[in-house]
Parts: C-alpha cells; structure tokens; sequence
C-alpha cells in the first residue's frame, strides 16, 4: 500500500488519535529544544498539512474544535484580565489599540500600492489585515501568571480596539465594492445595542444562577452557554465572534476567581485540548504548495511582513516610552500584538469572495500568519519569562500552612472555596480535619467525616490544590484541633461560624476565645449566606489600636486575597491609627477599588453593619486579647452581627500571635452542648 494510498488520512478514529498524540508530544518536544510550544504546534500544522506531507487535511470536526479554540484565547484575555487596571488605563489602551492599527496600516498601504503594485482595495484589505492582530500569544502570559500586569493590560484592551477598526474598515472596502455606502451610525448603534445588553443582562444572571444552583458541573456548562450566546449574538450584528468572546470573559471576570474549581475547569478544557488544536488546525490551513519560486509573491510577502511588523514595533515603543514601561514590558507588548492568525485568515478569505484580492495577495496572508505567530511566541516567551524570574525573585517561598476544620455539609462548600483562595501556590498540603468527640454515636460521626473529607478532597483537586485529609476522635475539640494543628505546623486555621444566631456568645467563649488562647497562628471564621462570586461589596472593620507587624500584614494579605477573588469595591472603617496602619502595608486592595473610613466609636461601626445587606461580605479583624478596649469592642460587633435582622456574610479574622500566655483548659457545660455547636 503506498503512500498516496494511505495519506491524507480520512478515518475520523484516526484523526483523533494523530491530532491527540501531536497535541500531547509537540510541546513535549519544544520544551526540551526551547522552542516556544504555541509556535510548534503551528510549524507541525504546516509539516503535516496539504502543502507538505499531506497526512491531514482540515476536516469539518478540526475546523469546529480549531474555532473553539481561538474563542477560549479571548475569553480566557477577558477573564485574567485585571478590570479595574483596565479601567485605570482604559486611555491608554484606546491609545495603543489606535498606534498599533493606524501604523501598520498606513505603512502596508503605502508599500503595497508603491512598492508591491497592489490595487487600492487589494492594498487596504492587506492594511488591515497587518493592522489588526489575534492574541495567539496570550496562553504564554496566562502560563507565567502575567495577566494583571499594566503592560499586558493595556495590550490586551488595544486588541480590542485594533479589531473593532479593522472590521469597520474592513465592512466599508466590502460595502463599497458593489457601490454601497456604508452606514457607519448603524454599525454603531448596533454594536452599542450588543455591548449594552450583554453587559446588563449577563451580571444578573450569573448571580443568580450561581446563588441558586451550587453544582460546579451545572456551573461549567452554564459558562460555555454564555459564551457561545455573546459570541452568536456578535456575528448576528456582523462583529467577529472573538469579539463575543472577549466581552464575555470581560462580563464574567467577577464571577469566576481564579482560584476557583470553575476557573481549573476551563482552564483544563481550553488549553489542553482547544487551544492547541486551533494551533494545530491553523497550521494545516497553511498550504505552501506553489508558493516558493514565484517571486511577487515573495516580494509582496517580505515588504509587507517586514513593514507590518516594523508599525507594530513603533506602536510598542510609543506606548512604553510613554507609560515609562522596561524592555521586557515593551517585548510583550510588541509580542501580543504581532501575531496574526483566524481574524487575518477570516478577512482574507472574504475579500477573496468578494474580488477584493487574488490568489496571490491570499498566499501572501496566509505565509504572513505563519511568520507572524512564530515571531510572536518567540517574543512573548521571552520577555514574560524574564519578567517572571523578576517578579519571582521578588517574592519568598512560602513555608506557611492551611488547615480547614470541616464540620457541616451546609458550609462545607463555602469552607474550601476560601481555603482555595487563601492557599498559596508551592505552600506545603492543604490539611482537611474533621474531628469527632469521643461517645456511643462516634463510628457514626466519624463515617460522616470521612464522607465531608472525601467532598473536600475533590473540590480540592477539581483546583489543582494539594490536599491531605484527617479524620480524627477525641475527648475535646479544643484539644483536637490544637493538638493536629501542632503536628502539622499550621499556621492558618479556617473555621465555620454557626448559622444559628441563638448561641452566638457560647461559641464565643467556648470556641473563638479558647483557640485564640491556645492557637499561635491566624484563626478565620467565616459564615457565607450567598456564594462568594456573588458578593457585591466588602467592609471590612477593624475596632481598636493594632500593632503594624508581620502577622498584622499578614492578615491584611488575607484580606487581599479575598478582595482580589472576589472583585468588588472594598470599605475599610476604623479610628485614625488602624487605618493608618492598614494603608501601610501598601496593598492595593481589590484592584485599587479601596476606600477608607475614620470612625471614632463601636457605635459608628454599627451604623455600617445596619447598611449591610445579604450579597454584602462583612470582615472583622479581632484582637486577641479579649480584657482590652479592643476586645471589648469587639464582643459588642459580634453579638450585632447575631441579631435576628442580619442576613449578611461574615468573616472573621484574627492575627498570629507568637508570644500568647499559653493554652488554659478549656471548659465547656458538656461536650455535647459543644460538638452540637459545631455541627451547625
């Protein structure tokens, strides 16, 4: 059997089992020649593709799987995007989304009319097409954890702006054509009427659907109808579906953290079979056959690219020497916004439709993307890696440890999407503990533990977080939980407040005061109403003179976790000093959406708590010394945040103390009295 016989393959098994297998190998074999793996995928695409090797062609199922794809590169730039720097640098972006168009596109447009000899709507469709650009490049900044910083941002939002003026112009050379006018306030309003709605309706119904549906697969699945929703309804009114699915990771940023099991699951989807194969399907759609020896085309090739490329360059520059941005930060820049690849592909094929350009100006685009995403990923491999060995030297290695004590089914949930988002990356295992007190029932309580644990540790895993369970008995909880607190090093500890507010001041002092006794490490209650990517606004409420030290710092790091996950605007109220000493940390709390509040008395502070409603998150940070002012203070905040009317969320937070008096025994009316406490 030869060869012609056997290639292209047809068999749809087959073809799965070859494109699996490059999608698994490829980046294997990059890794170890240090070739960036986006660009591999690309080159074997072309090596296999109907020009050389013709193992495979683009089937309508790669096709499918390969537009997939490039919708999860935008919708993953909308989500990882850091909104409120958006917002900040909105100007900006704007800014650059104009350079890095309007460069390349008077450049190619002169070169192609001058230098190549195209026609004039041959030579502006080619403008276009070097103009705008596809952020090929962008799972290589999501890869290295760069998708918050300025440079990426502005990049990200000038993407945007490049594509929306490409198909306008793009829209005006088809329209004119056939000697139509093109109604540019029509457009416009259609696109406004678009943004408008997606914008307004999709928050509402993700609170919703969120709030009222807990399962994380429902969650998934509820995800992708959103994004194909905003992507059809983009093609409907003659936008690209990228668009769609850049404003729908935009729209959506708030609901999914980063953190979260939904976000591992779309991550997992997306890059490890999505993505890579639009990577792999756009190189089979590059067919060099006939391309070598014909010397227009290679002409028109090497101007364009190399005039293309040099525009996006000068756009890259401006915007660097105007933000005061590094080398580095100025290479991805220029690496975003260099690759070329569906978009460019799509406007070509339908100006080919259309007679705007021949078969050569068609060969010349396609040769363009190849080029263009290698130089891309090239770029943008190495600038984001140098900027991470940066950004990495910067930080220590964390040594600290989290432990969850898990009671309830009700807020177990709740308990591990916290711990998710305070557990830190290369920290020591996450420890689950569940302890039962010693009695007649206890063979059924611990069967009930090992049962909580089990749901901890898949919610755990479904986030990529390392995760050891502790299924333990015992004549006291206190001790229990000191005891395996002690044996693991744990320097975090994650509670459940009761949802019950009738025994609020027994589980103060039977519970919160004794562990503060006894625990030398920051102890977090916390009792959610409503998921927490529901909540709308933080407050944050820190009774009595603090000490700015280490573990202080510590615990507002916590806090700004939390804020980060969640996304909102986020309040601080306190006397003069603890605001003071909570502005010196330096952290930029929720994206910068931070405002803070001088109030002179407790009695101030429960004026906020009666503004609080129940997609609001109120956080306490406690003193751990309960004979003083400050704690005083706040035995008074936490009987308010009991009463009957709050239905709120609420967290509280205590810092590390080193050099506590030491643990006393802890007493309690019966034990039953207490395990009922905790099983709330």
């Amino acid at each position: 059997m030869g060869y012609q016989q056997l290639f292209p393959i047809t068999d749809s098994i087959w073809i799965c089992f070859v494109v699996l297998t490059l999608v698994l190998f490829v980046p294997i074999l990059c890794k170890r020649l240090r070739f960036p793996q986006i660009a591999g995928l690309i080159v074997t695409g072309t090596l296999i593709g109907p020009g050389l090797m013709d193992i495979l062609h683009i089937t309508p199922q790669i096709q499918f799987f390969s537009r997939i794809g490039l919708l999860f590169i935008m919708f993953f730039a909308g989500l990882e995007i850091d909104l409120e720097e958006m917002k900040r640098n909105k100007v900006w972006g704007i800014i650059f989304g104009v350079l890095t168009f309007l460069m390349p596109w008077i450049l190619c447009y002169l070169a192609g009319r001058y230098i190549v000899g195209l026609s004039v709507p041959s030579s502006a469709i080619m403008a276009c097409i070097m103009g705008s650009h596809t952020l090929i490049s962008y799972p290589i900044i999501s890869r290295y954890g760069l998708g918050r910083r300025k440079s990426v941002t502005i990049s990200v939002a000038g993407a945007l702006t490049a594509i929306l003026l490409a198909l306008v112009v793009y829209a005006v050379m088809m329209s004119s054509r056939g000697g139509e006018s093109f109604n540019a306030l029509w457009f416009a309003l259609r696109i406004t009427a678009y943004a408008a709605a997606v914008i307004l309706i999709y928050p509402p119904m993700a609170r919703l659907f969120f709030h009222r549906v807990t399962n994380s697969f429902s969650h998934f699945l509820f995800v992708m109808i959103l994004l194909a929703l905003s992507c059809g309804l983009a093609q409907v009114i003659g936008l690209d579906s990228i668009v769609g699915a850049f404003l729908a990771g935009i729209v959506l940023n708030r609901y999914i953290p980063k953190s979260s099991p939904l976000m591992n699951r779309l991550d997992f989807v997306g890059n490890t079979l999505f993505v890579p194969l639009f990577l792999l399907g756009t190189g089979l759609m590059i067919d060099l056959t006939g391309m070598t020896g014909n010397w227009l085309f290679l002409t028109a090739f090497a101007v364009l690219f190399t005039v293309g490329t040099f525009g996006k360059w000068l756009a890259a520059f401006a915007v660097q020497k105007a933000n005061g941005f590094g080398a580095d930060d100025r290479k991805v820049i220029f690496g975003l916004s260099e690759s070329h690849a569906a978009g460019a592909l799509a406007i070509a094929m339908g100006a080919f439709a259309g007679g705007l350009i021949d078969n050569t100006t068609l060969s010349t685009t396609v040769l363009i993307v190849l080029f263009s995403c290698i130089l891309s990923n090239i770029v943008t491999e190495s600038a984001a890696s140098a900027l991470h060995q940066d950004e990495k030297s910067d930080m220590a290695a964390s040594e600290s440890r989290l432990m969850v004590m898990l009671t309830g089914s009700n807020t177990l949930q709740a308990l591990m999407d916290t711990a998710i988002t305070l557990y830190q990356k290369n920290s020591p295992n996450m420890v689950g503990l569940y302890v039962t007190i010693n009695g007649e029932h206890a063979p059924k309580y611990m069967q009930d533990g090992k049962g909580r644990l089990e749901e901890a540790t898949r919610i755990a895993a479904s986030a990529d977080v390392p995760f050891e369970s502790q299924n333990r008995l015992g004549n006291n909880i206190i001790d229990s939980i000191l005891h395996a607190s002690n044996e693991f090093n744990t320097d975090t500890l994650l509670m459940g407040l009761p949802l019950r507010r009738s025994i609020n001041l027994p589980y103060l002092d039977n519970i919160i005061n004794p562990l503060n006794d006894g625990f030398q490490g920051q102890l977090v209650l916390q009792r959610f109403v409503n998921p927490m990517n529901t909540i709308r606004r933080i407050v944050v409420l820190v009774p009595g003179p603090v000490i700015q030290d280490e573990a202080f710092e510590k615990c507002m790091l916590n806090i700004y976790h939390i804020s980060m996950a969640i996304g909102c605007a986020i309040e601080f109220y306190g006397k003069d000093q603890p605001i003071s000493a909570v502005r010196g940390t330096g952290l930029s709390f929720s994206s910068g959406r931070v405002t803070y509040n001088e109030v002179s008395e407790t009695a101030d502070m429960h004026w906020v708590i009666s503004g609080l409603h129940t997609d609001h998150l109120l956080m306490i940070v406690g003193p751990r010394d309960t004979e003083t002012h400050a704690g005083r203070s706040f035995r008074h905040l936490y009987e308010r945040i009991h009463m009957p009317e709050t239905d709120f969320s609420t967290m509280l937070l205590f810092p590390e103390c080193k050099n506590i008096k030491g643990k006393e025994e802890a007493t309690l009316r019966t034990e039953r009295d207490f395990l009922k406490m905790l099983r709330m």
